[in-house]
């Protein structure tokens, strides 16, 4: 049994990556540096609504809703600002290892298209258990399951965005630049998850993992 999180990409942005994935297979002159950066950028905004929407969901009542929008603004100005950036200093063939790498990561079902990762058994386990605890009504749990749902997103960071850079050989300076805005953007998210773990009670927490959860399926 495997398990995997399957997180939603709009049609359109699936269709213009699909459009230069096919432009590099097919050895197109034109350079798709810059399109391709638009359209990631736009895949990762995508996928980080998705996963940080979590901080704002049922809890407008709480005062710290507008600091989360401000973290979750934070990162995608950041990814909307250096996706593009970095994408931009390479030719076609260059690209092609990444986009080759990220089609991998996609799956149509139903006209519905997904970008996933997967993720260990005993992570998804001690969600799910995290899960159950919350729904028990057990406080205690909550910083737990916060700190539970921050490896799983970590993990979707990795194969998603740290394994991926890897196809693109950065030169040092880049590759330091981009290490320093991954690494300042999860932080930012985690640091977040982390102080609501102290602010919420168990009903809201338990919402937030329920939540994730329905990303999460498990494959035979």
């Amino acid at each position: 049994m495997n398990t995997a999180v399957f997180l939603n990409i709009h049609a359109n942005t699936y269709a213009r990556f699909a459009h230069i994935r096919t432009q590099l297979m097919q050895g197109s002159k034109d350079s798709q540096a810059n399109a391709l950066g638009s359209v990631l950028s736009e895949m990762a905004c995508e996928v980080i609504e998705q996963v940080f929407i979590v901080l704002l969901q049922e809890n407008q009542h709480y005062s710290q809703t507008g600091e989360s929008e401000k973290v979750i603004q934070q990162i995608l100005e950041a990814v909307r600002k250096y996706m593009p950036w970095s994408v931009s200093f390479f030719s076609n063939d260059r690209l092609v290892p990444l986009v080759e790498y990220l089609s991998k990561t996609l799956q149509i079902e139903d006209e519905t298209i997904y970008m996933t990762y997967p993720i260990d058994q005993k992570l998804a386990q001690r969600v799910e258990t995290s899960s159950q605890k919350l729904a028990a009504g057990d406080q205690q749990e909550i910083s737990n399951a916060l700190r539970l749902l921050t490896e799983v997103i970590d993990v979707g960071v990795t194969h998603l965005i740290r394994e991926p850079k890897k196809c693109l050989k950065f030169n040092f300076v880049v590759d330091k630049t981009l290490n320093g805005v991954i690494t300042m953007t999860t932080h930012l998210g985690y640091k977040r998850l982390e102080k609501l773990g102290t602010q919420l009670d168990h009903q809201v927490a338990s919402t937030y993992i329920d939540y994730f959860l329905k990303f999460m399926r498990h494959q035979a």
